[in-house]
Parts: structure tokens; sequence; C-alpha cells
């Protein structure tokens, strides 16, 4: 009994870590996706003003996304370390 109760405890502990890694890389690929539309703004190559225009509708939420994390933020690296455990 003891030993069942452990592994149902070890699975759920291991399904929240698993879940809290696709999060962060949720979190990182729709930040890099937005780097890549805007990032003209910070000196990076963009793709053309005309395929930044018709995806722009579309970028709602990872804009606002961006802003959030930057006002949040005090140390990026600190994050990711949290999410990894480090």
């Amino acid at each position: 009994m003891i030993g069942e109760d452990f592994f149902e405890l070890l699975k759920k502990i291991t399904k929240l870590q698993a879940t809290d890694y696709v999060k962060a890389e949720l979190t990182a690929q729709e930040e890099a996706f937005a780097l890549l539309l805007l990032g003209s703004f910070i000196g990076l190559p963009a793709p053309s003003a005309g395929l930044v225009i018709r995806l722009l509708p579309h970028l709602g939420p990872e804009l606002e996304l961006l802003e959030r994390r930057v006002a949040e933020s005090d140390d990026l690296f600190a994050q990711v370390a949290g999410v990894l455990k480090i």
C-alpha cells in the first residue's frame, strides 16, 4: 500500500514538472516568434513588411505576453533556472 501511494505521488510530481517545462517552452517559442517578426525594433534582420503586416493581427496575445514579461521580469536567467531547478 505504501509503495503504491509513493508511486502515485511521484507520478503527480513528474506530471507537474513536465507541464512546467512545456509551458516554459511555449512561452519561449512565442517570444522568439514575436522577436522574429518585430526584431527590426532592436536591430535584428526582419522579414518583409508585407509579411509582418499580414501576421500582425495574430500577434495580439504575443505582444501582450511580451509586454507583461518585460514588466514582470527582473532576471530572465533566474526564471529559466527556476523552471529547470538549477
